[in-house]
């Protein structure tokens, strides 16, 4: 009798040889050092899964303001609800939005600027779309471009708009944490859309750190949890804690996780022992795309050398 291996879709994309897979000291809200008192995080996607616990976790480290934002207002309304009743002191805005409508994240934004009287300091680009099992020549352009609207429009939208909402855009502050997903070095039958969406994130928040250098940038592999995303194929291999992503925002809010900055960080890498690589991380990006690596801007030497 075969039996699944749990880690059979971890262990291919750890960076790290410790795995976590549940919280751990290094970024658990009640740690002192992951405070965001006086912080106020602003989470797309945040009426259910990796959103609602995001909100949950950041309250626990006693931020300011959490605001959550989704297209269904009653299920947002039900997470304010209950933030509100557990965490008094965090000031909770729930807001209905489409992340790909411009007039609506404007809207949003005005929201935040009335209700806080500044912008937010983190922001959580959570908020996606998978649909998945065509090869692209059964499915329809709009069928297929509608993960890109989601995913890649939606995320633009939300930063370039939270970049604008600030006192100096021009020299923006403040930290992005992109979910994206291991799927975005995969090349499978069926997946074009969302695999090539997840990896044009990743790229989108790379030119974003290089134009922005005032801002923290970040993409992560959220790994995989049991939310509704999950479809029943992945729901053996879905272990990972649905609060990892939020917790490891608290660490990566900190200015010691900067040598991260532009780099993709997944949770289930050993944030403690990434700091220990340090030196390696900055001077060969390695948690950085790399196109074609046999070219010699890329460090390679040609075909043959």
């Amino acid at each position: 009798m075969s039996s699944v291996d749990p880690n059979q879709f971890t262990t291919p994309f750890m960076a790290t040889k410790t795995p976590r897979r549940d919280p751990y000291e290094a970024i658990l809200p009640t740690n002192p050092a992951n405070s965001q008192a006086g912080k106020i995080i602003l989470i797309t996607g945040g009426s259910a899964g990796i959103g609602a616990a995001a909100a949950k976790t950041w309250a626990q480290a006693g931020a300011e303001g959490v605001i959550i934002t989704a297209r269904g207002l009653p299920a947002l309304e039900k997470v304010a609800s209950e933030l509100k009743s557990s965490y008094p002191k965090t000031k909770v805005l729930a807001v209905k939005a489409d992340i790909t409508s411009n007039s609506e994240v404007a809207a949003l934004f005005s929201q935040i600027q009335k209700t806080f009287g500044r912008h937010a300091d983190f922001l959580l680009n959570n908020a996606g779309y998978l649909e998945d099992d065509r090869l692209i020549g059964e499915t329809p352009a709009d069928v297929w471009w509608k993960t890109f609207e989601i995913n890649l429009k939606g995320g633009y939208n939300m930063t370039q708009q939270w970049i604008q909402s600030q006192p100096n855009p021009k020299e923006p502050t403040g930290t992005i944490l992109t979910v994206s997903s291991g799927r975005a070095g995969l090349t499978n039958g069926g997946g074009s859309s969302y695999n090539i969406a997840k990896l044009a994130e990743q790229r989108l928040n790379e030119h974003l750190q290089l134009e922005y250098p005032s801002l923290r940038v970040f993409t992560t592999m959220p790994g995989i949890a049991l939310t509704d995303m999950v479809t029943d194929f992945w729901v053996p291999f879905a272990k990972d804690h649905v609060s990892l992503v939020g917790m490891l925002a608290l660490y990566l809010a900190q200015p010691r996780a900067d040598f991260l900055k532009g780099s993709m960080v997944g949770v289930n890498w050993d944030v403690e022992e990434l700091e220990r690589h340090k030196e390696e991380i900055l001077e060969k990006k390695v948690l950085q795309t790399s196109w074609l690596p046999v070219l010699p801007f890329n460090g390679g030497k040609g075909l043959g050398a």
